[in-house]
């Protein structure tokens, strides 16, 4: 009884981060081009004291936040997804984040100084096989660890 009502809140909890994940995502792209630039500026101006004023100082920073926030997004998903199947869902995990990549670059349409970029689909479809990768590293380390520890 008790086991089963733990992995009640395990899946809430993960699905519910999973879904917050999600919001975040598209409450930054609904920024404007001005309030993204402006969001990103501390961070653009680090780089430029670092690589110089370039444009490939902003092109990384925001490439960058692209490909993270759906490493995260897959992270959750891969979590979410193993929690409730107890079993690994590496290829699901990764197309429900790209679909929802596709689906944020289309938003990023109707806000202004946006738009909508095959690429940045691609980068953030590169993202999700990176954060479904360290989610699987990480079930590894931790199924190794295990082992471990019974066989002791």
């Amino acid at each position: 009884m008790q086991k089963e009502k733990n992995n009640r809140l395990c899946l809430f909890v993960c699905w519910s981060l999973t879904v917050i994940c999600m919001g975040v995502i598209f409450w930054l792209s609904s920024r404007t081009a001005t309030e993204s630039s402006e969001q990103s500026g501390v961070i653009v101006e680090f780089l430029r004291k670092i690589f110089g004023d370039n444009v490939f100082t902003d092109f990384i920073v925001r490439k960058s936040a692209h490909c993270l926030e759906f490493t995260g997004l897959s992270f959750l998903f891969n979590l979410s997804l193993y929690v409730t199947k107890n079993k690994p869902s590496f290829v699901f995990a990764v197309m429900l984040t790209s679909i929802y990549a596709a689906t944020d670059e289309f938003h990023q349409l109707f806000v202004e100084g946006r738009s909508c970029q095959i690429t940045d689909w691609a980068i953030d479809t590169a993202g999700a096989i990176l954060g479904a990768l360290g989610f699987l590293v990480i079930l590894s380390i931790i199924k190794k660890l295990n082992k471990a520890s019974k066989s002791k």
